[in-house]
């Protein structure tokens, strides 16, 4: 093979290699912005299921006859557990909108333990995360971020509008029509 043929070679190869190395450059690019999203949403999701998740541990903690703690037994009780302080929630969210619809302040009392739970108390764990995490920050970030996303969750939840997802639809009928009673 001939100098000119081989160096034509390597010229062909080389942008071959170069568009191989940038594809390969944004595909992994784009994976790990997916990855990235993806996490992010697990985590918010997370945040927004842990005083549920909280409330299966704190009941299925002290039943010792089911087993290791992080037994599947436990861990499919507190699932369980969960869901239904997550349905308990949309009843009172019935509630509060048949009871908002009325003329009155009753719809206040649950109204207030509806957000004391899904707002408050994961802001007030995004505080606590913020400031262990970064002990030299400064408090404000911990209470902004925190108040940022207890408004956040409120977002989520629209406690005084008539909806619900249709995991927890039929906690919500029956705390609506209850109300109406």
């Amino acid at each position: 093979m001939s100098d000119y043929q081989r160096g034509l070679d390597e010229g062909r190869n080389e942008q071959h290699s170069y568009q191989a190395s940038r594809q390969l450059g944004q595909g992994l690019g784009q994976l790990i912005g997916w990855v990235l999203v993806a996490g992010s949403r697990v985590v918010v999701e997370v945040l927004l299921a842990a005083p549920f998740l909280m409330l299966g541990f704190v009941v299925m903690a002290p039943l010792d006859f089911l087993g290791p703690v992080l037994g599947a037994v436990r861990l499919l009780g507190i699932g369980v557990v969960a869901y239904l302080f997550y349905a308990g929630l949309y009843w009172l969210k019935g509630l509060v909108v048949a009871q908002h619809r009325r003329a009155g302040w009753l719809w206040l009392l649950p109204f207030s333990v509806c957000v004391a739970v899904t707002c408050l108390l994961p802001g007030w764990l995004v505080r606590l995360f913020i400031t262990s995490s970064f002990p030299t920050a400064s408090p404000l970030w911990g209470w902004g971020l925190g108040a940022a996303f207890a408004l956040f969750a409120y977002g989520r939840y629209r406690f005084t509008e008539d909806i619900a997802p249709s995991l927890a639809l039929w906690s919500y009928r029956r705390g609506y029509n209850w109300a109406l009673r």
